[in-house]
């Protein structure tokens, strides 16, 4: 089985540089295009299920490879990203003053090593993650093509599950863009990653003179 782990479109709060965590902005006018260029990128290979996260900007960017692909969604709140309290809404620069450089030590840091006021508990969400992307590698075995939408912190904590590495060091090390997609090979529940955050369907040739545009 191939399992397709996909970053939702940029959202509204992601060109408005906010942090997002749990909270439901829907996708920005790019994050559409976005989306449907990667959906054109699914409407040539046979998929068998697609899964999503219910918030908008990942169910949105569901909704446009169901489209193409002919195929309902499953919603999973499981998929969800991280809620991060009290930082929700906030810019980085925000963060820093109302906090005490708290988001820089973040980077630094890492998410295990600080504290927001309000936020899930990371054990909780990496828990959860596990949880739910067992399940659906379980559920999916004798499928072929199987596709997850979700969030930049889910794709990070699965990854560091697969790869036994740490969380800390992969979220901060690893850029995921919005749409990228991560491959991983299945069989017996035995994972391969094919590769992570690809991005070809955004090639500057694909998206020259579409953009900017309504969508």
């Amino acid at each position: 089985m191939n399992l397709y782990i996909i970053r939702h479109g940029e959202s509204i709060w992601n060109k408005e540089n906010k942090i997002q965590g749990a909270k439901n902005p829907g996708l920005s006018g790019l994050g559409r295009l976005q989306a449907r260029l990667l959906a054109g990128r699914f409407s040539k290979i046979k998929i068998d299920r697609i899964y999503s996260s219910p918030l908008k900007r990942s169910h949105q960017t569901a909704k446009m490879i169901s489209k193409a692909v002919k195929l309902k969604i499953i919603k999973n709140a499981e998929l969800s990203e991280i809620g991060l309290g009290e930082w929700e809404g906030r810019t980085p620069d925000e963060i820093d003053r109302l906090y005490h450089n708290k988001y820089k030590k973040w980077l630094k840091a890492g998410p295990t090593k600080i504290y927001i006021p309000g936020m899930e508990r990371i054990g909780h969400f990496r828990k959860r993650v596990d949880r739910i992307m067992r399940s659906i590698i379980k559920d999916n075995k004798d499928k072929n093509n199987v596709i997850v939408v979700t969030h930049g912190g889910v794709i990070a904590s699965f990854l560091a599950a697969c790869l036994k590495a740490d969380f800390d060091r992969l979220i901060l090390g690893l850029r995921l863009e919005n749409t990228c997609v991560t491959l991983v090979s299945f069989e017996k529940e035995r994972g391969c990653l094919i590769h992570v955050a690809d991005t070809l369907h955004l090639s500057p040739d694909r998206i020259k003179g579409v953009w900017p545009a309504r969508y």
